[in-house]
C-alpha cells in the first residue's frame, strides 16, 4: 500500500516537472538583442548585459543553440520550438512568443527552431 501512495504522489510532481520548464509569461529585458532580431541566451543574467547571445536572427531559423532566455524583438510573433536538455528523447515542444516580449526557460534548452506564427486567431501569450 505504501508503494502505491509514493507512485501516486511521483505523477503530480513528475507534471510539474515538465510544466517548469516550459516558458514563463513574465517579461524579460531585451538586453544586447537588436531591434528587429530575436535572440537566445545560454545562461541567465540580470538586467542589461554584454553576454553574447547563442541565436541572433532576424527571419526564420534552424539548428540547434543552447538557452535559457529569449527575447523577440521583431515586429511578429514567433513559434519556437525548443528541446529540454538531457531529455531529448520526449521529443520537441513549440510556444508562442510576442513581438517585442521575452522571457525565460527554468531549465536548459536546446532552440531548434523560428518561424513566423501564422495567425490562427489564437492569442500569443
Amino acid at each position: 500500500m505504501r508503494l502505491k501512495s509514493l507512485a501516486l504522489a511521483a505523477i503530480p510532481a513528475a507534471f510539474l516537472g515538465v510544466m517548469a520548464s516550459a516558458p514563463s509569461a513574465s517579461a524579460w529585458s531585451p538586453g544586447n538583442c537588436q531591434t528587429g532580431t530575436f535572440c537566445v541566451w545560454p545562461e541567465f543574467w540580470y538586467g542589461d548585459t554584454d553576454m553574447p547571445p547563442s541565436l541572433v536572427t532576424d527571419g526564420e531559423w534552424s539548428g540547434s543553440a543552447p538557452g535559457h532566455i529569449f527575447y523577440n524583438r521583431t515586429s511578429q510573433d514567433v513559434t519556437m520550438t525548443y528541446v529540454i536538455a538531457g531529455q531529448e528523447e520526449q521529443g520537441p515542444r513549440t510556444a508562442c512568443v510576442s513581438s517585442n516580449s521575452g522571457s525565460y526557460f527554468t531549465m536548459p534548452m536546446y532552440v531548434t527552431d523560428i518561424a513566423w506564427r501564422e495567425d490562427d486567431g489564437s492569442p500569443c501569450w
